[in-house]
C-alpha cells in the first residue's frame, strides 16, 4: 500500500507538471555548461545565429547559358510566389545598390579591419599613413566611393569591403545573384522561411512545394539543374528516415520480444511488469530532478530514459528466478 501511494503521488506530480505547468525541457546546448563558463552575449549571439541560419533556404538554378538559367529560375519562383506565408524570396531591390548593402556595416566601420590592416596599423610608422592619405586625396582618378575621404582617409573600410567580397564568387547580374562553375551558369535564389524549419507540418508543406517548383523549372528548360540547401531539407530527410527506422526496427523488436517472452514464460505478464517498472522509474526521476533543479534538459531525459530502460534486464532476471 505504501508503494502504491508513492506511485500515485508520482503520477499526480507528473500530471501537474505536464498538464498544468506545461513544462518544456531545456534544449539550449550552452545550458549544459557550468555557470562560470557561460556568457550572456555569447548565448544571445549563438541563439540569433542558429535562428537566422535555420530559416534560410538557398536554391541554385543552373543551365548552359544565362538566359536559360534566368527563364528556369522565373518558372521555379512562379510556383512559390503564391505561398509567401511559407517562404519568401529576398527582394532583388535590396540586392542591387551597393550602398544599401553596406549601409549596416558602414556604421561599424571603425571596428572592421582585416588581419593585414590591423598588423599595418600596429607596426607602420605615422609617416606611412600620412603619405597614404595624401596619395588618395590627390589621386586624379579613383578613390573610395563608399565613404568620403575625410571620414576614411586611409581607405580602410573600402579595403575591408573588397576583402569580404572576395570571400564569395557570387556576383550581381541583371538584378539577380549569379554564380558560374565554368560549365554552367546559375541563378542564386535565397529564401527566408516564414515557418519553423523543424516543424513537421512545415516540412510536409514546403518539401512537396519545392519538388513542384523543380518540375516546373525543368519543364520550362529541359536539362536544367536545380540545387537546394537548407536546414529544413536536412530536417525533413532525417525525420523521414527516423520514421522509417523507428517503424521497422521498433515493430520488429516488439514482435521479437513478445515471441521470446511467450516462449520463456508462456505469458505476457512479464512484459507488463517490466513496462510498469520502467515507467515508474522515469516518473520518479523526473519528479526528483524537477523538485531539486526546477528545470531539466532534453538530453537528461534521453540519457535517463536509456539508462532506466537498461535496468529492465534485472526485472527479467527476477521474474526468471520466480
Amino acid at each position: 500500500w505504501l508503494w502504491t501511494l508513492v506511485v500515485c503521488l508520482l503520477v499526480v506530480h507528473n500530471s501537474y507538471l505536464w498538464l498544468h505547468q506545461r513544462i518544456a525541457p531545456e534544449t539550449d546546448i550552452l545550458a549544459l555548461l557550468p555557470l562560470q563558463e557561460r556568457d550572456a552575449v555569447l548565448k544571445q549571439a549563438f541563439t540569433q545565429m542558429v535562428d537566422t541560419g535555420q530559416q534560410r533556404l538557398i536554391v541554385l538554378v543552373g543551365a548552359d547559358d544565362w538566359t536559360q538559367a534566368r527563364d528556369a529560375a522565373d518558372a521555379y519562383y512562379s510556383e512559390l510566389s503564391l505561398h509567401n506565408d511559407l517562404l519568401q524570396l529576398e527582394q532583388r531591390a535590396t540586392l542591387d545598390p551597393l550602398q544599401e548593402g553596406l549601409g549596416f556595416f558602414r556604421q561599424h566601420r571603425l571596428g572592421l579591419l582585416t588581419t593585414e590592416q590591423e598588423s599595418a596599423l600596429r607596426h607602420e610608422p605615422a609617416q606611412f599613413w600620412v603619405d597614404r592619405a595624401l596619395s588618395k586625396l590627390y589621386r586624379p582618378v579613383g578613390g573610395s566611393l563608399l565613404t568620403p575621404w575625410q571620414d576614411d582617409p586611409f581607405d580602410l573600410f573600402a579595403e575591408w569591403a573588397q576583402a569580404r567580397g572576395q570571400e564569395t564568387p557570387v556576383r550581381l547580374r541583371d538584378g539577380r545573384l549569379f554564380i558560374s562553375d565554368g560549365r554552367r551558369e546559375y541563378v542564386v535564389m535565397p529564401f527566408t522561411l516564414r515557418v519553423a524549419a523543424f516543424s513537421t507540418t512545415a516540412q510536409q508543406s514546403i518539401v512537396p512545394l519545392l519538388d513542384k517548383a523543380r518540375r516546373s523549372a525543368r519543364k520550362t528548360v529541359p536539362g536544367v539543374e536545380v540545387l537546394s540547401a537548407g536546414v529544413i531539407l536536412y530536417a525533413a530527410a532525417a525525420a523521414e528516415q527516423s520514421r522509417l527506422e523507428v517503424g521497422t526496427i521498433g515493430l520488429g523488436s516488439m514482435l521479437g520480444i513478445i515471441v521470446m517472452t511467450w516462449i520463456a514464460f508462456h505469458s505476457l505478464k512479464p512484459i507488463a511488469w517490466v513496462i510498469v517498472s520502467v515507467a515508474i522509474g522515469c516518473l520518479g526521476a523526473l519528479s526528483v530532478c524537477w523538485a531539486v533543479f526546477d528545470r531539466i534538459h532534453l538530453l537528461t531525459l534521453v540519457f535517463g530514459a536509456s539508462l532506466i530502460g537498461g535496468a529492465q534486464d534485472y526485472g527479467t532476471y527476477f521474474l526468471c528466478n520466480r
